[in-house]
């Protein structure tokens, strides 16, 4: 193992392997990206574009108020805590540290000799971490202070992998010293190395040991004492923040694909890809012309629209781990001129007085913009306005007069940016989609959003509501007017009619299903008593809903990095009832949903939260991140055919129209007026009938 002497943090970002390097350049101290500092190589996520090695950030100090989650001012980073408390107790257990994408681990950290207390006077202005990670340390001391000496704090990780490196990163700061307060760090696993920090007013320097591999039982011990340098009367020794990179072992990489050689006509994008096997991390650079592209960092590299100028351009791309690099063939572009006209792909409205219309490529701006060009059931409604972006495939409309059911767009005289016009005179149908038939998506969490309304970040297609801690830790809580995914006003209101205890923010960043901004962070209630008190059954309802048609509930919450049950059950009342549960505990993707759901004749539906019997955990916490309201039809179905005397009986679940045919082939005609089940009809001797329900 090395260890690597304390350095000022250089703030020059990582630069990228040279064409026809093998080997890229190891720094020892890595960027964490919040602070603009340099810290190991190792977990570096560089735009987005690269695997990150299992990074553990520990905070080591008195001031933190959360066990696990995100320290204050680190939006990115999830955090593990040794409190005061636990750092003065032998033996404390601090059980499965979190990654900093707050992914569980069995690593624990053990006390093995106690800290003495907290220190408070750490530097608030340090790039390297949080200022809540800097500001407080824990301390020992040799002499006689706060009536103990020798104390010689000693801490061992526990639950390593044993065929795996770990590079330990340590910093501690107090500030407003006139002497030396040197800590040496001596780790010990396989073998042991020494590690030196002077945390008198230090404010970016770190010290790390790297290549550490644990010993046979999984396991590195961090020893502290004063160094010889320490000249403090009272030899204190400090350590604010550890943190810990696990390095996957190093191999060569190599292409399992590379970038190909594609023909695009201009105005349309385009995408090279690449993928690699080997180890990671993956630090990933394209080149334009053998020139770096900015923040071009990802396994694939989209270019939105081409230009004719980049005819017989080149793309090629670098990618490295710690120790090895390959570079690819160069790929290259040939863009063809663009003759073909736009095409119109898709009309619909989602709220009756505006169209959104949909073309195959890019529009010439000032043609889009003209309303004369539209025409809406042809000219019978009135297009009053029209919105276009610049270089948008997107128009809306705005009708004088709203539209229902379907509709017609006739559209001419459009242009693409290349100057091909439209077809004269292209039409196509549309929907309008009726406001009580779009879904409605509830973010319940934290009151870190910006907006009460509009898309959750890192959701670009759909609009949620959000009800942070200051609406759902009230009684009197309300969001009204909530609006659909597709930004659309309604009259239905979340109301709370008990509320929750608080927010969580340790739900994963890793669901498929829903943003990270909406699964990261949750509302709970508890039963024994947490925070604000005990016997927290949280209740909501919606109002404003439908009373004559049916909708589905879907529910999801998560809290990572815990090992105990946490199960919700969630009891849901209007006309009709129904009851459901989810675990929170580690869930990713997981939803429970239930169907069917009538509301009063008041138009509306109460949800209530309750542990289940499967709830093992000794609040008996319950969740909720995300609840989508979705209208609901029964699916159609036909019944057992029923005959009698002479009389076919149809009967079916769910609405649709009821239509006949001579044969299986058609052709198909509905039966009018049209019916509602039951349906009866006389047979005809020697005439066949077959009968279908369309929705």
């Amino acid at each position: 193992m090395k260890a690597v002497h304390p350095k000022k943090i250089s703030r020059q970002p990582w630069t990228a392997i040279e064409r026809g390097q093998t080997e890229p350049p190891v720094r020892r101290h890595r960027p964490i990206k919040r602070w603009g500092c340099v810290l190991l190589a190792l977990g570096v996520m560089l735009a987005g574009g690269m695997t990150k090695a299992q990074t553990y950030l520990i905070d080591f100090g008195g001031g933190t108020t959360t066990t696990r989650g995100p320290a204050p001012d680190d939006p990115d980073n999830y955090w593990n805590n040794v409190t005061s408390t636990l750092g003065a107790t032998p033996n404390a257990v601090l059980a499965g540290l979190v990654t900093t994408r707050n992914n569980a681990s069995t690593i624990n950290l053990v006390i093995v000799s106690p800290f003495n207390g907290a220190n408070e006077n750490g530097t608030v202005a340090s790039l390297a971490y949080p200022v809540n990670a800097t500001r407080d340390s824990l301390y020992g001391n040799t002499e006689i202070w706060s009536g103990k000496e020798n104390i010689y704090p000693k801490f061992k990780l526990t639950g390593l992998d044993a065929a795996t490196q770990y590079t330990l990163t340590f910093y501690a700061s107090r500030m407003a010293s006139n002497d030396n307060r040197e800590t040496e760090y001596t780790v010990t696993g396989a073998a042991t190395a020494v590690a030196v920090l002077d945390a008198a007013n230090n404010v970016d320097a770190t010290v790390t040991v790297a290549d550490v591999i644990p010993d046979a039982a999984g396991e590195i011990t961090i020893a502290m004492a004063p160094s010889p340098n320490n000249n403090n009367a009272y030899h204190f020794t400090y350590l604010g923040v550890l943190q810990i990179d696990a390095v996957p072992p190093q191999t060569p990489l190599a292409f399992t694909e590379e970038p190909v050689s594609q023909r695009i006509v201009q105005l349309k994008p385009v995408t090279f890809i690449c993928a690699v096997s080997g180890p990671p991390p993956y630090f990933i650079q394209w080149y334009e012309n053998g020139n770096p592209i900015y923040q071009a960092h990802d396994f694939s590299y989209t270019i939105p629209s081409v230009d004719l100028a980049q005819d017989g351009y080149t793309y090629s791309v670098t990618v490295s781990n710690l120790q090895y690099g390959v570079a690819s063939s160069n790929a290259v572009l040939t863009v063809l001129s663009d003759t073909n006209p736009p095409v119109l792909l898709s009309a619909v409205s989602y709220d009756g007085t505006h169209i959104q219309l949909t073309f195959d490529e890019i529009l010439d701006y000032g043609s889009a913009l003209d309303g004369q060009n539209y025409a809406v059931n042809a000219g019978a409604v009135t297009v009053a306005g029209v919105d276009h972006q610049w270089e948008s495939r997107l128009v809306t409309l705005t009708l004088a007069t709203p539209v229902s059911g379907t509709f017609t767009v006739t559209v001419s005289n459009i242009k693409d940016v290349a100057g091909n016009m439209i077809t004269p005179n292209t039409r196509v149908t549309g929907q309008a989609v009726a406001i009580e038939d779009q879904d409605l998506l509830f973010d319940f969490g934290g009151n870190g959003n910006p907006t009460e309304f509009g898309p959750a970040p890192h959701d670009p297609k759909n609009y949620w509501n959000n009800i942070p801690a200051t609406i759902g830790t009230s009684d009197a809580g309300i969001l009204s007017g909530a609006v659909t995914v597709f930004n659309t006003p309604t009259e239905i209101a979340l109301v709370i009619l008990r509320r929750f205890n608080g927010a969580n923010e340790n739900g994963t960043l890793e669901s498929t299903v829903f943003p990270s901004k909406a699964t990261q962070d949750s509302l709970f209630g508890n039963t024994e008593a947490f925070g604000a008190g005990a016997n927290f059954f949280p209740q909501f309802k919606l109002t404003g809903l439908n009373p004559a048609r049916q909708y589905a509930l879907t529910f999801y919450a998560s809290r990572m990095g815990v090992s105990d049950n946490r199960d919700t059950g969630y009891t849901v009342e209007g006309a009709t009832s129904d009851f459901t549960s989810l675990n929170a505990a580690n869930n990713i993707n997981n939803l429970t949903r239930v169907v069917g759901m009538a509301p009063t004749a008041a138009g509306e539906i109460t949800v209530s939260l309750a542990p289940t019997p499967q709830n093992n955990n000794a609040n008996h916490f319950t969740y909720l991140g995300v609840l989508r309201v979705s209208p609901y039809v029964a699916p159609l179905q036909f019944q057992p055919v029923q005959l009698s005397e002479g009389k076919v009986l149809l009967d079916w679940t769910g609405e649709g129209q009821l239509e006949w045919a001579p044969s299986i082939t058609g052709p198909w005609t509905a039966v009018e007026p049209a019916p509602v089940p039951p349906y009866q009809e006389e047979l005809v001797p020697g005439e066949s009938r077959f009968y279908r329900l369309k929705q």
